[in-house]
């Protein structure tokens, strides 16, 4: 999710506790909310860290427990209030983080240090406008009705969780039309999948694999017609020599549709990769699809490596 819905999820899930309504308890539970998201500066020394370091260790169970231990430490020396409960309102303001990103489809190493697995549901797009303004919506209602406001934060959280549910009965529909929509086509898919879009749940990126090639389409819901799905052929190049690369490694290692292709560019030869499990970005503002470039030159010497993401 976006980090505005973390915030407001997190001070939500602070509003909903004995004490939710202190400052400082709430302080913990907004900045325990967005800590998890830190991790994005290690981007200043490696280019890949969105799909090597982003959603791992800081948003872990076990990460998220030491990271909560030091924002509620950050509070108490200012607040002096009990450590525990600000330790508690941290550490549910982060864990709304993690639930709210393995709604997403990215994937969340909820599991590190255990197993760098990412687990997705794949039922949201990042920016979710409903999720968003339910909880915003209920947030402000335990400010406004303060004397129910343990009552109204909790009611926020249930609506939270009965949209979540709903998007999850959606999902199911929406998969099993790609599939039927997969057969009219005369496609038989070794796997398929189902991608959130926004500004959801009822647009979807489906995506199957096929030994000629991936199909990708987006669709709406309920929409009377989809168009003929978009196929990325197989390369049949020879690229193992260019894939001891590292982030030719990563990629690979993080990307579930991975699709490759060689052209020119002024010259040299590019050898693009792309994740088709992403589609670009609706508003244009994010940067398009998982991608990595690779330019060779004349004697194979790689020329420039271009790591392209919208997170």
């Amino acid at each position: 999710m976006d980090i505005v819905t973390h915030g407001i999820t997190g001070l939500l899930v602070s509003r909903s506790l004995p004490r939710g309504d202190s400052r400082s308890m709430m302080a913990a539970g907004l900045i325990g909310a967005l800590a998890p998201d830190l991790d994005v500066i290690a981007r200043l020394w490696d280019p890949m860290a969105a799909v090597t370091v982003h959603r791992t260790a800081t948003h872990s169970f076990l990460g998220g427990a030491v990271i909560a231990v030091l924002v509620a430490g950050l509070v108490w020396g200012i607040s002096r209030d009990s450590f525990f409960h600000l330790f508690g309102s941290a550490y549910l303001g982060l864990l709304s983080h993690i639930g709210s990103d393995l709604l997403t489809s990215f994937g969340t190493a909820i599991l590190w240090p255990l197993t760098d697995r990412r687990f997705a549901l794949a039922q949201h797009y990042l920016i979710d406008p409903i999720f968003t303004i339910l909880a915003l919506g209920f947030l402000v209602a335990s400010f406004r009705l303060m004397q129910r406001r343990i009552s109204w934060a909790n009611t926020g959280l249930l609506a939270i969780g009965l949209y979540v549910v709903i998007a999850a009965a959606i999902q199911r529909t929406a998969f099993i039309r790609w599939q039927e929509f997969m057969e009219l086509q005369g496609i038989l898919p070794t796997r398929s999948a189902l991608l959130p879009l926004f500004p959801g749940p009822f647009r979807w990126l489906g995506v199957s694999e096929t030994e000629k090639g991936f199909y990708q389409q987006s669709f709406a819901l309920y929409a009377s017609n989809t168009d003929a799905p978009n196929l990325f052929s197989k390369s049949n190049a020879d690229l193992r020599e260019l894939e001891r690369l590292r982030e030719v490694q990563v990629f690979l290692s993080f990307a579930r549709f991975p699709w490759k292709r060689e052209v020119y560019d002024r010259g040299l030869r590019l050898v693009e990769y792309r994740e088709l499990a992403f589609a670009d970005h609706p508003l244009g503002i994010l940067g398009g699809p998982l991608s990595l470039r690779i330019w060779i030159d004349e004697s194979n010497s790689v020329r420039k490596v271009e790591f392209g993401h919208r997170f």
